[in-house]
C-alpha cells in the first residue's frame, strides 16, 4: 500500500523527521521502518543537491520521502517534487487562499501552475499536497483551508502554534490550548473528507496521536540521535 493510500484510508501512517543534511542518516532513518520521511527545507541546512541524493536514499530503503518546503512559493515547492519528493508539507498557511496557491504549485495546468520538466519525479502517483496550520490565524480558518479544492491534508506544526498562542512549546503535547487546537483541526479535516496530521516531538505524543491522526511524525533524527549518544554516555559511566 503506497503513502496516498494508507493515510486516505485514516492510517495510522507514522513518520520521522530528517533535518540533518546527509543522504547517510535519511537512509537509517529509512531503514529503521517509518511509513514515511520528511526531508526538512525550512529549518534544516539542506541544499538541492543534498536534498535529492536523501531523497534516492529514503526511495532506497523503501521509504517514501516528503519534503516540508521552506516557504510557499512555486519555485520551492516545485523543486522538491521535481526532485523526486512523494508531496510537500508547506509552512506557515493562514487561509483558503494561502493554501490554494499551495496546491496550484504542485499540479500542473489546468489545475495548477507547477512547470513540466521533473528532474527525477515520473508520471506516477499524484504528489501529496499538506499544508501546515500553526499559528492562530491558521488555526481561526482551520474550515476554510481544509475545503480548499485538491488539497490533500493538514499537518499542525504545534511549536508554532504555541508561540502564536501565546505559549513556550514544550517537548510532549500539554497545553490545554494546542491540544484543542488539534481536535479543532482534526474535526475540520473529517468534515471536509481530508488528512489530518501531526508533529510529535516525542515518541509517546505519537503513540497517543495516533489514534486521532492519519499521519503522525515521531520527532526527528537530531533530536533522537543526541538522545540515543546520551543515553549510551550515560550507560559507559554507569
Amino acid at each position: 500500500m503506497s503513502l496516498r493510500e494508507t493515510l486516505e484510508s485514516g492510517g495510522p501512517a507514522i513518520g520521522l523527521w530528517a533535518s540533518i543534511p546527509s543522504a547517510l542518516s535519511a537512509e537509517v532513518a529509512a531503514l529503521a521502518g517509518p511509513d514515511y520521511v520528511v526531508a526538512d527545507q525550512q529549518h534544516g541546512a539542506l541544499d538541492p543537491v543534498t536534498l535529492m541524493a536523501m531523497l534516492q536514499a529514503i526511495a532506497g530503503a523503501g521509504c517514501a520521502g516528503l519534503v516540508r518546503v521552506a516557504r510557499n512559493e512555486p519555485f520551492p515547492i516545485g523543486q522538491a517534487l521535481d526532485l523526486g519528493a512523494a508531496g510537500v508539507i508547506v509552512p506557515m498557511v493562514e487561509s483558503g487562499e494561502e493554501a490554494a496557491r499551495a496546491v496550484a504549485a504542485c499540479r500542473y495546468a489546468p489545475e495548477g501552475i507547477r512547470s513540466f520538466g521533473a528532474l527525477r519525479a515520473g508520471a506516477g502517483e499524484r504528489p501529496l499536497c499538506l499544508v501546515m496550520i500553526e499559528t492562530r490565524a491558521g488555526l481561526e480558518r482551520a474550515q476554510e483551508i481544509a475545503r480548499t479544492p485538491g488539497l490533500d491534508g493538514i499537518y499542525v506544526g504545534p511549536s508554532d502554534l504555541a508561540l502564536s498562542l501565546g505559549l513556550q512549546p514544550t517537548l510532549r503535547l500539554e497545553h490545554p490550548p494546542v491540544l484543542d487546537a488539534l481536535e479543532t483541526v482534526g474535526a475540520a479535516c473529517a468534515d471536509a473528507g481530508i488528512i489530518a496530521g501531526v508533529h510529535c516531538l516525542t515518541a509517546e505524543d505519537a503513540r497517543e496521536q495516533s489514534g486521532r491522526f492519519a499521519m503522525v511524525t515521531a520527532g526527528g533524527d537530531a533530536m533522537h540521535l543526541q538522545a540515543a549518544l546520551a543515553a549510551a554516555l550515560g550507560a559507559a559511566r554507569g
